[in-house]
């Protein structure tokens, strides 16, 4: 089976990637959330909407995390500890920081459904890249005649 084959943008756009979503869980862990009041469950109406975004918020940052160290020198058991580490380390800095707030709450429970979705992107990017060959993406020729 031919491996997919998936571009590695550059590192900066990578990184500023991973800065997004860092900034965008910030934004919304202070402010009042999406679907904040209106929705009681998430899909199939076993777990609170609230984890859910949760689980997702922190599995996507460590998914943008693995992409963006994709290429380093590290072996890759030590690069999905360090995302590992970071996500979750971030999502306990995110509930410190909600204590401070008046209208947020901090919540041990949230910090576990962090860490969960954490380590499902990393098994999740430790099954993928198995199949997929990150390459970077190839320079055009603006001169046809050049090839």
């Amino acid at each position: 089976m031919r491996p997919l084959r998936v571009p590695l943008v550059p590192k900066p756009l990578r990184w500023g990637i991973v800065l997004a979503v860092a900034g965008t869980i910030l934004y919304y862990s202070i402010l009042t959330p999406p679907g904040s009041g209106s929705f009681r469950t998430g899909p199939l109406g076993v777990f609170a909407f609230s984890n859910w975004l949760h689980f997702l918020a922190y599995g996507g940052l460590a998914a943008t995390l693995a992409y963006a160290l994709h290429d380093s020198r590290w072996p890759d058991w030590q690069v999905l500890i360090v995302v590992f580490a970071v996500a979750v380390g971030y999502g306990v800095a995110i509930e410190l920081l909600q204590s401070t707030v008046p209208s947020r709450t901090f919540d041990r429970t949230d910090m576990v459904v962090n860490a969960f979705g954490a380590v499902v992107a990393v098994g999740c990017w430790r099954v993928i890249d198995r199949y997929v060959r990150f390459g970077r993406l190839a320079r055009r020729c603006s001169n046809p005649h050049l090839g």
